[in-house]
Formats: C-alpha cells, structure tokens, sequence
C-alpha cells in the first residue's frame, strides 16, 4: 500500500511548515508532493523551512517539490500535481490545503473510511482561531452535506456540516466533502480538476468534483473524528482581492453545472436508509 499527500502551495511558509510537521507525526506516514504556484518567495530560502525538510527526509520521508513558471491557478494546480504524482504507483492520495494542521491519526481514519467500502474520504475542518462548537452526529441522520433538489435542478438544500467538531466519531455517507480528502487511484484516472469554468478562486471545487465522482457511481465517506484543523490564512493560497466577486461567479458555476446534469444528481441524491456506524464500521 503506497499513500501520496498531495500539497498545493502558494505563499504560505509558516502554515506550510504547520502542515510538515503535522504530516511528520501521522501514525501512517506518505510521500509528500508539493507543487508552488509561483509563490513570490522559493520555500527553500526559509532557514525553518530547510530544517522542516531536512528532519523529514532524515527520517525516511520522500519529499517531491516543484515550481510553476507562472501563476496556474487553483484548479489547474489541483490536477498538475495528481498528473505528476499519477506517474509512479500509488494506490491513495490524500489532498491537503495549505493552511491546515491535521490531528496524527487524521490520515489513519481516511483510510480506514476507504476500507469501509468509500472511494472518497474526508473529515471536517474546524475553525482553528474560533470557539468550538460540537454537534451530535445523530443529527445528521446517516448523510452529511445533504443535497435536496426540485426537479428542474434548483437548490431546496445545500449542506455544509463538516466545518466544526463532533461529539462523537462515525462515518457517514456524504454527498459532497468540504476539503481535504483522500481518494483511490481509481477515482483521479476518471474524474478531474481541470479544465474546469470556475474562475481561479477554488469556492465550490470539491463539491462540483464530488458530483463527477458521484455520477460515475463512486461513493464518498466522512469520518466526523478525522480533524484538519483550518487556520482560514487570509493572504496567500487562493486568496485575492477581488475574493467575493470570484466566490460569487463560482455559485453560479455551481448551480448551473448542478440543472445541467439534474437527472443524474437527483438520482444520486435519493435518501435511503440509514445506520450510525462508529469509525471502526460496527
């Protein structure tokens, strides 16, 4: 079994180096992949940065770094760096933005949510500066971040439960992840980032790549346990001045990408019955 972390980076050193470390004290280690988006600063002139990399190397970690000639864009870097980390034989893939800290069993869980049956796995991404607010998984009865849709495609219900914590620790089925998630080979050969109509801000990307995933009969799964701990940094990544207008054309991607393929999603939204599961399956 071979795990690849897959990093896009842009500006963001010291929650880079959060990440590093994060991914050093991982009950499962992975290769590391880190694709720079033209970043004004190489990481490499960062003297902490260099003792990061160094450690993890020292301890048998392999670290792949490359940088972009120009600016790609979030989507576009989303699928250079899995068209790159495609080429050797990795069975997982595990996407982390930038600007979280996950806990040292987060990628532990994923895998074990993939051995449940799922093609996707996720977790949820708490505000690290903000106070906690748990939730009962209960509440989710058996599905997180709902679609409900009429039937000419609009939305009746979009849900967003995976940005706090839970009381306790289930997998559920999901209908689309909110951001870092591991995936199978199978699922990056078929469905892709790019190209895409969404402008260069990532608002609503996993939700239009979980719908492709979904289409094609892949499953996706979230264990309400499995922490990435979101700092929300907000210079660097994707952000950009002009951020609320790039959030607002990507809605509009969205649910016109959503009536364009109502037929399918509808189906794939069918509520069906349900089971709470812990995150060992029973």
């Amino acid at each position: 079994m071979k795990i690849a972390t897959l990093i896009n980076y842009k500006d963001r050193p010291s929650e880079l180096s959060h990440l590093l470390l994060s991914l050093r004290n991982q009950t499962i280690k992975t290769d590391i992949f880190i694709l720079d988006d033209a970043s004004g600063t190489p990481i490499q002139t960062y003297h902490f940065m260099n003792c990061i990399l160094t450690r993890l190397r020292l301890e048998g970690f392999k670290i792949y770094y490359q940088k972009s000639a120009f600016d790609l864009g979030v989507s576009r870097a989303r699928q250079e760096i899995v068209n790159w980390a495609m080429k050797e034989d990795y069975n997982y893939f595990v996407r982390v933005d930038d600007d979280v800290i996950i806990e040292n069993d987060f990628i532990e869980r994923l895998l074990k949510v993939i051995e449940q049956g799922y093609d996707i796995s996720s977790g949820v991404t708490p505000q690290m500066a903000s106070p906690i607010f748990i939730r009962d998984p209960i509440n989710l009865k058996g599905i997180g971040n709902r679609v409900i849709l009429d039937s000419e495609g609009n939305y009746i219900y979009n849900g967003d439960d995976f940005g706090m914590q839970y009381t306790d620790s289930i997998i559920v089925k999901a209908h689309h992840f909110r951001s870092s998630a591991m995936m199978t080979r199978q699922v990056l050969e078929k469905i892709k980032y790019w190209p895409t109509k969404l402008t260069k801000h990532g608002f609503r990307e996993e939700q239009i790549f979980s719908y492709k995933a979904l289409m094609e009969g892949f499953k996706i799964g979230v264990d309400t346990g499995a922490i990435a701990w979101h700092q929300q940094t907000p210079s660097g990544g994707e952000r950009f001045a002009e951020s609320n207008e790039l959030i607002k054309t990507n809605e509009q991607v969205l649910k016109e990408f959503t009536k364009e393929n109502k037929d399918k999603l509808i189906e794939c939204f069918k509520i069906e019955p349900y089971t709470i599961k812990n995150s060992e399956g029973y």
